[in-house]
């Protein structure tokens, strides 16, 4: 009888343990086959990546890069020629002033022998003492931007560069050569004590300004 239960107790528990063993590898023939698609799913998402990674190296191999040396070149060359040109229109500028002042006596001159006058002197100069004629000689040689630009100065005071272009709208270069030009001929003077420079205009061209 002990013999009897003790073969059947054995016999339970060995049912049960054959019952979880068998619950345990279905658990884990289910992690196995998830745990494989997972690691096939990344394998091709490798792939692709790789392929990807591929193709751009190839593009990337085949492409030509722009020759930077070149490009400067090219910029410095055309930095130049603009340069030249604003040069040129500066020149252009005080050669179409000069036309129009010399066409100015032109026509005041036949108007003069035209009419039949006797004394030109007294039509040419003014009532005020010989002053004025200087004063004309002065500023006849001067466009109407440096015009401007020692207007600027007479009314607003001292300037730097930056501020004299930020009125009249030329390029940094283009000011500096202008204000060189009018310090040069003896029109500005230039504070060289300070960077960058600081112009003013002398106290002679400031009273002509005022008489125009």
């Amino acid at each position: 009888m002990i013999n009897l239960l003790l073969f059947l107790s054995v016999s339970v528990i060995l049912v049960i343990y054959i019952k979880k063993a068998w619950e345990a590898n279905a658990e884990y023939a289910k992690a196995k086959d998830l745990v494989e698609g997972v690691i096939l799913s990344f394998n091709k998402d490798v792939e692709i990546l790789k392929q990807k990674i591929e193709e751009l190296d190839l593009r990337f191999q085949n492409m030509q890069l722009p020759d930077m040396a070149q490009i400067k070149t090219d910029i410095d060359t055309l930095s130049s020629r603009l340069e030249k040109l604003q040069e040129f229109c500066l020149t252009l500028e005080k050669k179409i002033e000069n036309m129009k002042i010399n066409f100015n006596k032109s026509s005041e001159t036949f108007t003069q022998e035209k009419t039949g006058l006797k004394d030109q002197r007294e039509l040419i100069l003014p009532v005020k003492p010989a002053f004025p004629l200087k004063r004309e000689r002065a500023l006849a040689p001067l466009t109407p931007t440096e015009l401007k630009v020692l207007e600027i100065l007479s009314t607003e005071g001292d300037k730097t560069v930056r501020e004299i272009r930020s009125r009249i709208g030329l390029t940094r270069e283009h000011t500096g050569r202008l204000m060189k030009n009018l310090y040069d001929k003896g029109y500005v003077e230039r504070r060289t004590d300070r960077i960058p420079y600081v112009y003013r205009i002398k106290k002679e061209m400031e009273e002509m300004l005022r008489n125009l």
